[in-house]
């Protein structure tokens, strides 16, 4: 996957560079950090400067990277935006100073605001990137941009199942928002319930991996899973958030009222062999 994602940043950048072939690279990296430095203004209301009061905010495209000025159209400033988000992939972030860090998180905001999709080769490369920064925003951007199938099942299992080279919070950012992702997903087909399927096979042998997302996929196997509800392995799952030692206040209660439901059910728990596995 990591080799596709390669090819893809490739063109990605080859575009960004053809495109804003008449420009030197100095008045590229002028371009994008103007546009950064104003939009930081308003996303921060930085203490320095002022943006011009004829400027509309940077709630649209326009409004963010400006009119055409100095032989640079919408659409090559658009291009140098994307290079400057292909940029991410690969620079060492651990380097990066106070200014270099809040132009990352306000390019990433932009694109979460726009819901640009386009950037979601970069992204990837972002969330791969052993040096990256901001990665839990960039896998939550991957997965809200990708569609459901079986490749972003791949990059979530990726992120969640590596424990030494992402922390809980990134690893509960994969879980939380593709489990959200998937409880919101319609399977309007064979091809993309069987997508589901799988994916709710990756959540269930992965499950003890991602503890902030014990509730959610609680949620998904109930919805996925016939007879989940109402399983021993619900109940082993549930006495496993509770036996974790940061186990939260919400997600305590909820599985003190799953373990208690389930116990005085007064029937046998069933134990389902999901995936045709065991365990």
């Amino acid at each position: 996957m990591k080799k596709k994602v390669i090819a893809l940043l490739a063109l990605s950048i080859s575009f960004a560079v053809a495109s804003a072939r008449a420009h030197t690279y100095d008045e590229t990296n002028d371009v994008v950090y103007a546009a950064l430095d104003r939009a930081a203004f308003y996303y921060d209301d930085l203490p320095w400067g002022s943006p011009p009061d004829n400027d509309p905010p940077p709630t649209t495209w326009r409004g963010f990277l400006g009119a055409d000025t100095n032989g640079w159209t919408l659409a090559g400033k658009m291009a140098a935006f994307d290079w400057y988000l292909s940029t991410l992939a690969t620079n060492d972030c651990e380097t990066f100073d106070e200014s270099d860090e809040l132009y990352a998180r306000v390019a990433l905001g932009k694109c979460e605001w726009f819901n640009y999709t386009n950037s979601v080769n970069a992204m990837k490369a972002l969330a791969l990137n052993p040096k990256g920064i901001y990665r839990d925003r960039a896998i939550r951007l991957v997965i809200n941009f990708s569609p459901v199938d079986d490749f972003v099942t791949a990059f979530t299992e990726t992120i969640m199942t590596n424990s030494i080279g992402y922390s809980v919070g990134e690893r509960s950012a994969a879980s939380c928002q593709y489990a959200d992702r998937l409880l919101s997903f319609n399977a309007t087909n064979e091809c993309q319930q069987m997508i589901v399927g799988n994916a709710v096979k990756m959540f269930y042998r992965n499950r003890m991996l991602a503890p902030n997302a014990f509730s959610i996929v609680d949620q998904l196997f109930v919805r996925y899973i016939d007879n989940y509800s109402i399983s021993s392995n619900r109940l082993e799952h549930a006495l496993n958030a509770l036996a974790f030692p940061d186990c939260g206040s919400v997600t305590k209660r909820r599985f003190t009222s799953v373990t208690n439901q389930l116990l005085s059910s007064g029937q046998p728990l069933p134990w389902i062999n999901v995936g045709g596995g065991g365990n």
